[in-house]
């Protein structure tokens, strides 16, 4: 029985397979002598019953049909085929193993499989498929992406799309006695193997129709493709004798895989934004546009109130004039801690932070302008940290290569802002105070105090002279 089994399907490979461009009506008789070698099959883990094969064959097939509970389809045979079945207007149908009144089993080895099998490739030698459920039109695309994003008094559109199909290649070949499930290779538009984790992903292994008009494919590139096939599935037969002769495919179908490539465009007001997609139509997800000053990622946009369009995330509202604009382009007030324009802060000299101009105080002793925060007891943290220092302190000793009349005073106490060199020298009976511009070491205060007196009283001009020659 072995050998029949293997006469029958070599004979069944060779006719119907290799009419995959040529069909041709085909009745293999059965011969009891077996093969010279062993049927080359492809190892996939894509496999499928015959079964499953021909009742998808029917429905690509378009015919009319029905199944009832027990699994038993019924075909109601079109007026051209009747004469084929000796004028039966329908055949009923199971599989091997609960015939009960059927006509006909759904092998590939009995008269129905070879027909349906025969009229899928009557065409052109193959069968055209999609795989089920991937997007067909633009409108398919913006259901699948408009969800996704939102705009602030704004509104977003396709700026252009565009669908194009793409062949992909599916060899159906036949199983072995031990497992007669059928087996599929897959290959893609340039010929190589398709992963298994992409068959799944572009639904290979779930096909419908391709639906008309069906796209074309030039005669030489689809054989092309099947020699690649072919290669592939010899590659990874489960018998490498050489000897051994290759099984054709069954069947082969032109899956028509669609790739999309598109525009968004975001508008709000008279500015606009776009973002672009590319991929394939069934592998196409929302991805968040990213916006040029920000540099965050979002699906929600909006705009400041000079027009600029950014991340919704990103916005903020200034709390001292109410305008809406980024949130990096606000500051922290380090006293108040409101967050506001650069625009009506200044830099404290002291800590280097931002306030609010209206937060300021002149210390009482360095006479700056620092935030309030920093002040105590009229004085600024410079002015109450004062640390001792050695003349030949840098920073002492260019103050006094610039006022060398300094040099005559001793005991020198430093502490230096931003902007200014504030110290002070303690002799027996009077203290000095003198406040200098980091810069241009231009003197801002000069003043003096007795040894025990915290009041320090301005030098005259003439006196500020003799101070500093």
């Amino acid at each position: 029985m072995g050998g029949q089994w293997r006469a029958l399907h070599l004979a069944r490979l060779t006719c119907l397979a290799s009419a995959g461009f040529h069909p041709r009506p085909c009745h293999p008789a059965v011969d009891s002598s077996p093969p010279s070698a062993d049927l080359v099959v492809p190892d996939s883990p894509h496999r499928e019953s015959a079964e499953s094969l021909l009742r998808w064959a029917i429905g690509v097939l378009d015919l009319d049909a029905e199944t009832d509970d027990q699994g038993h389809v019924t075909i109601r045979l079109p007026e051209k085929d009747r004469p084929a079945w000796n004028g039966k207007d329908e055949i009923t149908a199971t599989d091997s193993g609960s015939a009960g009144n059927a006509d006909e089993l759904l092998t590939l080895d009995g008269p129905l499989g070879r027909w349906l099998l025969e009229k899928l490739v009557a065409s052109d030698g193959v069968v055209h498929a999609r795989p089920s459920g991937q997007p067909i039109s633009v409108g398919d695309v913006s259901t699948r992406l408009f969800p996704a994003y939102s705009v602030d008094n704004g509104q977003f559109h396709l700026a252009g799309c565009q669908l194009t199909d793409h062949p992909f290649l599916r060899l159906t070949f036949a199983g072995t006695e031990e497992d007669p499930n059928v087996r599929h290779v897959f290959v893609a538009p340039d010929g190589s193997t398709v992963s298994d984790e992409l068959v799944a992903r572009l639904g290979l292994d779930r096909l419908e129709p391709a639906g008309k008009p069906t796209p074309r494919i030039d005669e030489a590139a689809l054989r092309s493709l099947a020699g690649a096939g072919r290669r592939i599935a010899a590659k990874n037969s489960t018998v490498r004798d050489p000897a051994a002769q290759s099984t054709e495919p069954l069947l082969t179908a032109v899956v028509w895989v669609r790739h999309v490539d598109g525009r968004l465009q975001f508008e709000i007001g008279e500015n606009s934004e776009e973002l672009a997609f590319s991929g394939w139509a069934r592998l196409l997800e929302p991805k968040p546009w990213k916006a040029r000053r920000s540099g965050r990622e979002t699906f929600h946009l909006a705009a400041t109130d000079d027009g600029a369009i950014d991340a919704a995330e990103e916005m903020a509202v200034c709390q001292q004039s109410g305008r809406r604009v980024l949130r990096q382009d606000l500051v922290t007030c380090s006293v108040t801690e409101q967050q506001v324009l650069p625009e009506f802060t200044e830099k404290c000299p002291v800590t280097g932070r931002p306030a609010l101009r209206s937060e300021f105080s002149a210390c009482e002793q360095c006479r700056q302008r620092v935030s309030r925060s920093n002040l105590q007891g009229g004085l600024c943290q410079a002015c109450r940290e004062l640390a001792p220092v050695r003349k030949d302190d840098p920073r002492l000793a260019w103050v006094m290569g610039e006022h060398r009349g300094l040099e005559r005073w001793n005991r020198w106490r430093l502490a230096e802002t931003e902007t200014v060199y504030i110290a002070r020298a303690d002799g027996l009976l009077k203290r000095l105070l003198v406040v200098v511009d980091k810069e241009s070491l231009a003197v801002r205060r000069l003043a003096t105090a007795g040894r025990f007196s915290s009041d320090w009283v301005d030098v005259t001009p003439t006196q500020q002279s003799e101070l500093l020659r």
